[in-house]
């Protein structure tokens, strides 16, 4: 089962060019199948067993979704998925580098019933902590995820700009560019249906949000964040409080100017990197 497993997330994505230049055009794209089927329930299974084992890490954002962070270094099975070579490498296609480091990866549960509300547009490079643009997060439903449970909707070509840098996720940030988007007449990709298993990539820049949860059950979702392997630490300091503290859970030991390369930074195509 193992031997299975592992094979089934090192097998490639057969991803065609006229894909990445969408995603380099867009800072967006949906990709069908991503996760192997027959991988998919026991990745949910774990997930949530995991998620609940970090319960006491959990963080709620405004009740839109709830999440935990880095089940890879507590769990083998969501560390295959998330050091699998066939993920990692549709998001260096996507980036056009030559391989990338794991930022991160996360829950992102949003409670059914319309307890999960919407989550505010917003730029996640708010508080990513790096020097560089090759910023990419795949976000994956573990369970079928029709509209109205609150898939991703994105603004296709807003990863061109940092207009909303300066926002953390909020009623501030939402406002701010749903602005942008009606007096720039920006286009915005609706969410679609996604089945378990596909993922949506985005940049860290790309404006993005979700709908409430009006369904029954809980949207279950699982995201990884990845980074051109060859980014450095920028020079400068943290310009707010969430990159600091980012840069200091997250890249251990890195100094200003130096490789964003640290234990917990694991290159995936070429590990020994």
């Amino acid at each position: 089962m193992v031997f299975n497993t592992r094979f089934a997330l090192a097998e490639d994505y057969n991803l065609c060019q006229s894909q990445v230049d969408e995603y380099q055009n867009n800072g967006h794209i949906l990709l069908r199948n991503v996760i192997p089927e027959s991988e998919i329930a026991e990745l949910r299974t774990t997930v949530l067993r995991t998620h609940e084992a970090l319960k006491a890490e959990e963080e709620d954002f405004q009740k839109a979704f709830r999440i935990t962070q880095n089940l890879w270094e507590i769990n083998d099975t969501v560390r295959a998925h998330v050091l699998s070579k066939r993920y990692a490498g549709i998001a260096a296609k996507l980036l056009g580098c030559r391989d990338v480091r794991i930022y991160h990866d996360l829950t992102f549960f949003k409670e059914g019933l319309g307890k999960g509300k919407a989550t505010p547009w917003h730029q996640d490079g708010h508080y990513w902590p790096l020097d560089t643009e090759g910023c990419i997060t795949l976000w994956v439903p573990l369970i079928d995820c029709p509209v109205d449970m609150g898939p991703m909707s994105f603004v296709s070509g807003s990863h061109l700009n940092k207009n909303a840098e300066h926002l953390p996720i909020s009623d501030e940030s939402d406002e701010y560019i749903r602005n942008l988007v009606e007096k720039e007449n920006l286009t915005v990709a609706p969410a679609q249906h996604m089945n378990a298993g596909d993922a949506t990539f985005h940049s860290c820049w790309t404006y993005h949000a979700a709908a409430s949860n009006t369904t029954e059950r809980t949207r279950i979702a699982f995201a990884i964040a990845y980074y051109d392997a060859d980014a450095k630490v920028p020079l400068q300091p943290p310009t707010n409080e969430r990159r600091a503290a980012n840069l200091a859970r997250w890249f251990p030991g890195a100094v200003p100017g130096g490789p964003a390369a640290t234990e917990k930074n694991p290159a995936v195509l070429f590990p020994r990197d």
